[in-house]
């Protein structure tokens, strides 16, 4: 099926500290966009842990508890990295991004920026795709205090070693997912003639601090 490069979704997600809801924008990142909207309306994200929560910086989540051997399959595929728009570059309180370990590595990960960090946007696969517009607050009250310490090998393996060594750790409930057609106003219009694709385009996928 051939999506409109003005094609946007509206994500809203339950978690074990209430709602938030992302707006995805394809044209930010169409691969990106493809690959995350259709990975929120199969489900995969359901019932999975924020698994890297770091205060001022980022949280990060994306491996599956998922039975379904096809759609992890489908997960596991890396998708190349789009161009970055260069009024993107410099993250925001919101912005969603793919975290990835190299060129033309990302495939399910993904994280919400806290804030401004400048060594967000510095990695070509670090290309945002979309915003938090409703529900930061709950995002950002995810429980912290195990920071960098859950194994993303050993998540891989089920919910168990979670459940079992961080307890406390916030997740997803479920997900619904609202695609449309972008209708932009002339203050859009303005921005979206401003941006260009003049932009050019770590074995675990950790966005670095600086």
């Amino acid at each position: 099926m051939k999506m409109s490069e003005d094609e946007i979704a509206l994500v809203t997600c339950g978690t074990t500290k209430g709602d938030f809801t992302i707006k995805f924008i394809r044209k930010w990142s169409p691969h990106g966009y493809d690959r995350a909207v259709e990975l929120f309306e199969r489900g995969f994200y359901d019932h999975s842990h924020f698994f890297r929560v770091l205060p001022g910086f980022l949280v990060q989540f994306g491996i599956s508890y998922s039975d379904d051997m096809d759609l992890r399959k489908f997960g596991r595929k890396t998708i190349p990295d789009d161009p970055q728009l260069p009024e993107l570059r410099q993250f925001k309180p919101g912005y969603v991004s793919y975290a990835g370990s190299g060129v033309n590595s990302r495939d399910t990960q993904l994280f919400v920026s806290y804030g401004s960090a400048k060594s967000l946007g510095t990695q070509p696969w670090e290309t945002p795709l979309g915003e938090v517009i409703d529900g930061m607050e709950n995002i950002k009250s995810f429980n912290s205090e195990y920071k960098e310490q859950p194994k993303q090998g050993r998540i891989h393996g089920g919910s168990k070693y979670i459940e079992d060594n961080f307890p406390n750790l916030d997740k997803f409930e479920t997900c619904t997912v609202k695609r449309s057609t972008l209708i932009a106003t002339e203050e859009e219009k303005a921005k979206d003639q401003k941006l260009t694709l003049e932009g050019k385009v770590i074995k675990a996928k950790k966005p670095v601090a600086v």
